[in-house]
Parts: structure tokens; sequence; C-alpha cells
């Protein structure tokens, strides 16, 4: 009976979703007993990190919390749902924002959507999933500081959960909510595994405004990397055939990813990585995927340090992920053919950094 139940949830949520049904028509069909926890933000637009996070967090309220209905309310549906929903909440009920990297002043577009709702439902216990933050030292970036200050210190049942310390130290200085710190949500997900046949180097790399490596870099790298006998491949996390992401490099008014679709667009890109020899990546999500699915990994920095930050709080002991500073190619090169020969036999195993988010969704 549970499983029906789920079931039909699942589908009324994809209705919802497709703007076949309201908000308000998907509750009056929910049952009445079970708690209700409300995920705003989930991602419609390319980028498979965030697609991830939305994926992985609802993985985990069925692992961990299989009685709760857990409804998903895409970013784009944020005000409607709004209005919907603050004549029909219970006090019992839970807001959720998804996880990712995205507070702060570079994507507004996300930002804004987020004030809205912590600001919103001030009642109810209020999550702000894993994050990153990143509100730049310019007037602009702490004028957007501000703002959000404002609307995040309005809900005093706020609990923001930050997904490494740097950001978990500035959550804690400039925002009065509560704050825990977990692992990314990502790192949660068991994907099956495999025996693919691993060949060739594959580069994740950023093509959007969080890019430090340049160009030049990759393209000696790549150069050595062929010398040696290495195919090299590229690719990115951002998928160039379907809607695209307001900071993303790629063609806009393409299709919009579906919460149906998410899981398959994940396996696939696991699947290009399960299949090469080596990763390098300057992609928090890229390394993810890389201690997921055990392939050796060097990895870059972004522009604000959320990739090894994530890496030394996380993934320092996994003898296949490396983090570099180095910008020689005569020395990355090297050190790339030497990543290859791990056997890759520690396994990840982030189960208890999810203990006290786990812990704050049962009080």
């Amino acid at each position: 009976m549970a499983i029906k139940r789920a079931i039909n949830i699942d589908n009324l949520n994809f209705a919802y979703t497709l703007g076949q049904i309201s908000l308000t028509e998907l509750i009056k069909q929910l049952p009445e007993e079970p708690q209700r926890f409300y995920m705003f933000g989930i991602p419609n637009y390319n980028n498979l990190g965030d697609q991830a996070v939305a994926y992985a967090e609802k993985a985990f309220f069925k692992r961990v919390f299989p009685a709760i209905n857990y409804i998903e309310i895409l970013e784009p549906q944020t005000d409607e749902a709004i209005k919907e929903l603050v004549p029909m909440l219970r006090d019992s009920d839970m807001i959720g924002y998804t996880g990712g990297g995205n507070i702060g002043n570079v994507y507004l577009d996300h930002e804004e959507p987020r004030r809205k709702v912590f600001s919103t439902f001030v009642n109810n216990k209020t999550i702000s999933f894993p994050q990153s933050v990143n509100f730049e030292d310019t007037e602009q970036g702490q004028k957007e500081l501000g703002k959000s200050q404002e609307a995040y210190n309005k809900n005093p049942n706020l609990t923001i959960v930050a997904r490494e310390t740097q950001s978990l130290d500035y959550f804690k200085k400039n925002f009065d909510a509560n704050v825990i710190y977990t692992s990314d949500i990502v790192a949660s997900l068991k994907p099956e595994p495999s025996d693919f046949e691993r060949d060739g180097v594959l580069f994740i790399m950023r093509q959007d405004s969080e890019k430090i490596i340049s160009p030049e870099l990759l393209e000696k790298l790549s150069y050595k990397l062929n010398n040696v006998g290495d195919e090299v491949a590229q690719t990115d996390t951002v998928l160039p055939f379907k809607a695209s992401d307001s900071n993303a490099d790629t063609a806009a008014g393409l299709d919009e990813v579906r919460i149906s679709e998410r899981g398959w667009l994940i396996e696939r890109k696991l699947d290009e990585i399960k299949a090469s020899e080596a990763v390098v990546t300057d992609r928090l999500h890229g390394m993810i995927f890389c201690v997921l699915t055990k392939t050796p990994c060097l990895v870059f920095d972004n522009s604000y340090g959320k990739a090894s930050a994530s890496y030394y709080n996380w993934f320092e002991d996994l003898d296949y992920i490396q983090h570099t500073t180095e910008k020689d190619p005569d020395k990355l090169a090297p050190r790339i053919e030497g990543l290859k020969g791990y056997e890759h036999s520690q396994l990840h195993e982030f189960t208890h950094s999810f203990d006290e988010l786990i812990d704050l969704i049962k009080e």
C-alpha cells in the first residue's frame, strides 16, 4: 500500500512540474497524516551538478524518511507556489531549498527566489540543503549580502547546511540562522558498480564565470598527454542539448530538464567517467562523480575555492582523488599518468556526515 501511495505522489509531483495540475490540486490529493516536506528551487536547467543535487535529495528522503511526503517545486514555480502554499501549510510541514553552490551574488536568479522562500515561511522548520556561499568582496556583492541577511534573518526556524568549512565559517559569521555541516548531498548516492573498460583521459572543465584555468594550459596539457599515447576527450557537466543555465556558455531556448529525466542523464555522465582511466576537472561535481565511480581524478580549483575546500574537507584521504595548484603542463602530465596506476581500493563512505541533518529533520 505504501509503495502505491509513493508512486501516486511521484506522478502527481511530475504532473505539477509540467504545469498539468496546480500545487493546490496536488496538496488536496495528499494523504492527511504523514509529514510533508516541500523542496523549493528544483532546477529545470542543464547543469548536471545541480540536477544531481536534486536527484540525491529525493533519494535521501526516500531512503531515510520514506514516510514523509516529499514534494519538489521547480525554481520558476516559486512565486505561484508561495501564493498557493501559504494558506494550505500545516504546522508540521517542513520547507526546504535545494542545495548546490549558488548562495551569493554571482547567481542572483537563484538567490532571489531563495530569499522569498526563507522570508515567507517563517513559522515552519526551514532547511537550506548543503550549499557553498560566495558574496564577492565588492560594492555589489556586499549590497546583495545585506539583502540576503535581511531575508534569511526574518526566519527564526531556518537552518543553513554548509558543505565545506569555508562556507560554514562564512555562514556563522554573517547570518543569524542555525548552521550545520555535512558533505555535498551527491556524495550520498550509491551508483551501481560497473565493469567498464577504461581508456583515455577525460577533461571536465568549466566554461562559466567560475573558470580560472586558461584554455592555453588545457591545450598544452592535452598535447603532452597525446604525445604519450593518451586519447584526450573534452566534456562538461553542463548539457549542451538542454535548457541553458543563466551562467552557462550554451545555447538558450533548448528543452528544459524534466525531473523524470535526471536519473538517466546523470547515469550517462557517470558511464562516461567510468570509461576513463583518469579525469581532470575544475568542477566540484566532476570530482564527486569520480569519487562515486572510483575514477582517478586531478582537481583544479574554481574561482572562489569551493572545489579545493571540499577536497580537503572530505576527499583528501582517497588516494585516487588529488588536488593541484600546479600550472606547468610538463609537471601535470606525468602526475596524471601516475594517477592512472591507482587501484582505487578505498571505498568512500559519507553516511555519518549526514547524521546532524537527519537529526534536524527528525526533531
